[in-house]
Protein backbone atom coordinates (compact mmCIF):
# COMPACT_ATOMS: atom_id res chain seq x y z
CA UNK A 1 0.00 0.00 0.00
CA UNK A 2 1.76 3.39 -1.06
CA UNK A 3 1.66 5.89 2.04
CA UNK A 4 -0.05 8.88 2.51
CA UNK A 5 2.58 11.19 2.49
CA UNK A 6 3.75 9.25 -0.91
CA UNK A 7 -0.01 9.40 -2.35
CA UNK A 8 -0.23 12.99 -1.97
CA UNK A 9 3.17 13.86 -3.62
CA UNK A 10 1.87 11.92 -6.49
CA UNK A 11 -1.66 13.68 -6.64
CA UNK A 12 -0.06 17.39 -5.91
CA UNK A 13 3.61 17.56 -6.48
CA UNK A 14 6.53 17.95 -8.98
CA UNK A 15 10.19 16.74 -8.88
CA UNK A 16 13.17 18.64 -9.85
CA UNK A 17 14.54 17.18 -13.26
CA UNK A 18 17.86 18.36 -14.14
CA UNK A 19 19.91 21.68 -14.09
CA UNK A 20 18.97 25.21 -15.62
CA UNK A 21 18.98 25.09 -19.18
CA UNK A 22 19.39 28.59 -20.71
CA UNK A 23 18.05 30.28 -17.42
CA UNK A 24 14.94 27.95 -17.22
CA UNK A 25 14.58 25.41 -14.36
CA UNK A 26 13.51 21.69 -15.67
CA UNK A 27 10.83 19.92 -13.88
CA UNK A 28 8.97 16.49 -13.38
CA UNK A 29 5.79 16.11 -13.40
CA UNK A 30 4.79 13.03 -11.49
CA UNK A 31 1.10 12.77 -11.31
CA UNK A 32 -1.80 12.94 -13.24
CA UNK A 33 -3.23 16.02 -11.92
CA UNK A 34 -2.11 18.33 -14.39
CA UNK A 35 -3.45 16.71 -17.52
CA UNK A 36 -3.78 16.97 -20.38
CA UNK A 37 -1.75 20.14 -19.86
CA UNK A 38 1.02 17.83 -18.77
CA UNK A 39 1.35 14.28 -18.52
CA UNK A 40 2.63 12.01 -15.95
CA UNK A 41 6.17 11.88 -15.81
CA UNK A 42 6.45 14.32 -18.42
CA UNK A 43 9.43 16.89 -18.14
CA UNK A 44 8.78 20.54 -18.69
CA UNK A 45 10.69 23.80 -18.20
CA UNK A 46 9.68 26.93 -16.07
CA UNK A 47 11.25 30.33 -16.34
CA UNK A 48 12.56 31.12 -12.90
CA UNK A 49 11.02 33.66 -11.10
CA UNK A 50 12.77 35.92 -8.10
CA UNK A 51 10.79 35.13 -4.20
CA UNK A 52 8.36 38.48 -4.51
CA UNK A 53 8.91 39.06 -8.59
CA UNK A 54 5.63 37.13 -9.43
CA UNK A 55 2.69 39.02 -10.81
CA UNK A 56 -0.36 36.27 -10.86
CA UNK A 57 -1.88 35.98 -14.41
CA UNK A 58 -4.92 33.72 -14.73
CA UNK A 59 -3.71 30.90 -16.91
CA UNK A 60 -0.89 30.51 -16.21
CA UNK A 61 0.71 27.31 -14.56
CA UNK A 62 2.88 27.88 -12.18
CA UNK A 63 5.68 25.85 -10.09
CA UNK A 64 5.67 26.99 -6.06
CA UNK A 65 6.55 25.65 -2.39
CA UNK A 66 4.31 25.64 -0.28
CA UNK A 67 5.09 24.26 3.16
CA UNK A 68 1.17 23.48 4.27
CA UNK A 69 0.96 21.44 1.38
CA UNK A 70 4.01 18.75 1.80
CA UNK A 71 2.79 16.14 4.26
CA UNK A 72 5.16 17.48 7.05
CA UNK A 73 4.29 20.99 7.26
CA UNK A 74 7.71 21.64 6.37
CA UNK A 75 9.09 20.59 3.30
CA UNK A 76 10.32 22.41 0.23
CA UNK A 77 8.56 20.06 -2.61
CA UNK A 78 7.87 21.91 -5.60
CA UNK A 79 4.44 21.68 -6.73
CA UNK A 80 2.76 22.49 -10.20
CA UNK A 81 -0.72 24.42 -10.58
CA UNK A 82 -3.15 26.52 -12.54
CA UNK A 83 -4.04 30.21 -11.30
CA UNK A 84 -7.79 30.09 -11.98
CA UNK A 85 -7.93 33.24 -9.76
CA UNK A 86 -6.25 36.42 -8.71
CA UNK A 87 -6.35 39.17 -6.46
CA UNK A 88 -9.57 40.88 -5.97
CA UNK A 89 -11.51 38.08 -7.59
CA UNK A 90 -14.14 35.66 -6.38
CA UNK A 91 -14.39 31.55 -7.65
CA UNK A 92 -16.86 29.35 -6.46
CA UNK A 93 -18.27 25.87 -7.93
CA UNK A 94 -20.69 25.40 -9.29
CA UNK A 95 -22.93 26.91 -12.23
CA UNK A 96 -24.11 23.71 -14.80
CA UNK A 97 -20.67 22.13 -13.29
CA UNK A 98 -18.28 24.58 -14.02
CA UNK A 99 -16.15 27.08 -11.93
CA UNK A 100 -17.49 30.57 -11.92
CA UNK A 101 -15.28 33.30 -11.63
CA UNK A 102 -16.62 37.02 -10.71
CA UNK A 103 -20.35 35.31 -11.00
CA UNK A 104 -19.69 33.81 -14.90
CA UNK A 105 -19.20 30.18 -15.76
CA UNK A 106 -15.40 30.11 -16.46
CA UNK A 107 -14.82 28.90 -19.98
CA UNK A 108 -11.60 26.58 -19.24
CA UNK A 109 -10.81 24.35 -22.54
CA UNK A 110 -7.00 22.79 -20.88
CA UNK A 111 -9.24 20.98 -18.81
CA UNK A 112 -9.31 17.04 -18.78
CA UNK A 113 -12.48 16.03 -20.93
CA UNK A 114 -14.07 14.13 -18.00
CA UNK A 115 -13.61 16.70 -15.58
CA UNK A 116 -16.73 17.30 -13.54
CA UNK A 117 -16.53 19.98 -9.93
CA UNK A 118 -17.04 18.98 -6.66
CA UNK A 119 -19.27 21.52 -5.26
CA UNK A 120 -17.65 24.42 -3.20
CA UNK A 121 -18.52 28.33 -1.55
CA UNK A 122 -17.44 31.30 -2.80
CA UNK A 123 -14.07 32.44 -2.31
CA UNK A 124 -12.84 35.49 -1.93
CA UNK A 125 -8.84 36.22 -2.60
CA UNK A 126 -7.09 38.59 -1.05
CA UNK A 127 -4.28 40.94 -1.80
CA UNK A 128 -0.94 38.60 -3.03
CA UNK A 129 -2.68 35.82 -3.61
CA UNK A 130 -4.03 33.60 -5.98
CA UNK A 131 -6.54 30.65 -6.46
CA UNK A 132 -4.37 27.49 -7.92
CA UNK A 133 -6.04 24.38 -9.23
CA UNK A 134 -5.00 21.56 -11.47
CA UNK A 135 -6.44 20.65 -15.21
CA UNK A 136 -7.45 17.14 -14.34
CA UNK A 137 -9.45 17.97 -11.70
CA UNK A 138 -10.71 14.41 -10.32
CA UNK A 139 -6.76 13.79 -9.26
CA UNK A 140 -5.76 17.02 -8.32
CA UNK A 141 -5.06 18.02 -4.35
CA UNK A 142 -5.42 22.13 -5.01
CA UNK A 143 -6.60 25.40 -3.21
CA UNK A 144 -10.52 23.47 -3.15
CA UNK A 145 -8.29 20.57 -1.11
CA UNK A 146 -8.05 22.57 2.31
CA UNK A 147 -5.53 25.13 1.06
CA UNK A 148 -7.08 28.18 0.41
CA UNK A 149 -5.41 30.31 -1.46
CA UNK A 150 -1.70 30.65 -2.32
CA UNK A 151 0.38 33.46 -1.93
CA UNK A 152 2.01 34.94 -4.95
CA UNK A 153 5.51 35.19 -3.28
CA UNK A 154 5.24 31.31 -3.35
CA UNK A 155 5.62 31.13 -7.33
CA UNK A 156 9.50 29.94 -8.10
CA UNK A 157 8.95 29.43 -12.00
CA UNK A 158 6.56 29.74 -14.26
CA UNK A 159 5.82 27.10 -16.58
CA UNK A 160 6.79 27.50 -20.37
CA UNK A 161 4.27 25.09 -22.10
CA UNK A 162 4.82 24.67 -26.56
Amino acid sequence: MIAMATLLWLVTGCAPASAALHGYHRYTNPSVAMEPTLRANQPFSARPVRHGGYVPKRGDVVVFTMPSWTPDGRGTQPFVKRVVAIAGDRIGCCSGGRITLNGTPLAEPYLAPDTSETAFGTVAIPPGQMWLMGDNRAYSADSRAGHGPVPASAVIGVAVLR
